[in-house]
């Protein structure tokens, strides 16, 4: 190629010109891809870190006995803070309740204060599939100040649960009789003439097991009754209570993780047989 001495100048000027419009192009996008990944890989780490978070949280619930017992209906909530990869962490975990039992029954006659009547049963969970013995106790107290008499104690097992002949302790150790209604086990335990006392101030119990197969994870609620005498006591029931989780829980916690700008909201049941993640969100 010939060039003359006087076109060297222009040509050097337009080679400039034409890498110019191609360069600021390229480095432009090199910035803003430089940029898009630090913002991408900051993001990364906070879902990282919040992740973790979650999994602190679940370790104290499951492993931290009080922890876990000082979130209650009455005192849901808790905060913390801790530090993963040099990132400061606001922890919120809140008690809720997942499935509310019915209200109970009232109560009958002017002097039903007189006593109250409660319900407990261990375990409180079980894996599905496979049988397992239940521990259930009715608490009759005995709230007043003078003596009332015991007459019946019935209690309605949940579906598919069987009463375990011999297993009654407590007021009565003999076996209640058992008929059906609506498919479950309605079990009457009753109190022959003298009728048992519950003195003023005193609580007696009525123990008993029942054998079942979870079929599903739902919660199996039990139901329990007592008639006393005087007469303007009458029958006193527990409302729906003493539940079963079939694999969960009636109870969760929701842990709710931030760090930055990005927050885990998570929602677990935890029960003896392992951790259940009922929802899981990223925001």
């Amino acid at each position: 190629m010939n060039v003359k001495k006087g076109q060297v100048f222009p040509l050097v000027l337009l080679i400039l010109a034409v890498g110019m419009l191609i360069i600021a192009p390229f480095l432009s996008h090199a910035s803003s891809s430089l940029i898009g990944s630090r913002v991408y890989g900051q993001a990364i780490t906070e879902q990282y870190s919040c992740d973790a978070g979650v999994e602190h949280a679940i370790w104290r619930l499951k492993y931290e006995s009080d922890f876990a017992d000082s979130l209650t209906a009455e005192n849901p909530t808790t905060n913390y803070s801790i530090n993963i990869n040099n990132m400061a962490e606001s922890m919120t975990v809140t008690w809720t309740e997942i499935e509310s039992p019915p209200e109970p029954p009232p109560p009958e006659g002017p002097q039903s204060w007189r006593v109250q009547v409660a319900k407990s049963v261990e375990p409180d969970s079980a894996p599905t599939g496979q049988p397992t013995i239940f521990t259930y106790t009715i608490y009759i107290e005995n709230v007043g100040t003078s003596d009332v008499h015991l007459e019946e104690i019935s209690d309605l097992l949940p579906e598919n649960f069987t009463y375990n002949t011999g297993s009654s302790q407590g007021v009565s150790s003999d076996d209640p009789t058992i008929e059906l209604e609506d498919g479950r086990q309605k079990l009457l335990w009753t109190l022959s003439s003298p009728n048992p006392d519950v003195s003023g101030g005193e609580t007696v119990t009525q123990v008993f097991q029942a054998t079942a197969t979870l079929e599903e994870q739902a919660v199996y609620w039990n139901t329990a009754w007592v008639t006393l005498v005087p007469d303007s006591i009458g029958t006193i029931g527990t409302g729906s209570s003493a539940p079963v989780g079939g694999g969960c829980s009636p109870y969760a916690y929701d842990i709710v993780v931030s760090v930055g700008e990005t927050t885990t909201t998570v929602r677990v049941s935890i029960t003896d047989t392992g951790v259940s993640i009922l929802q899981w969100r990223v925001e």
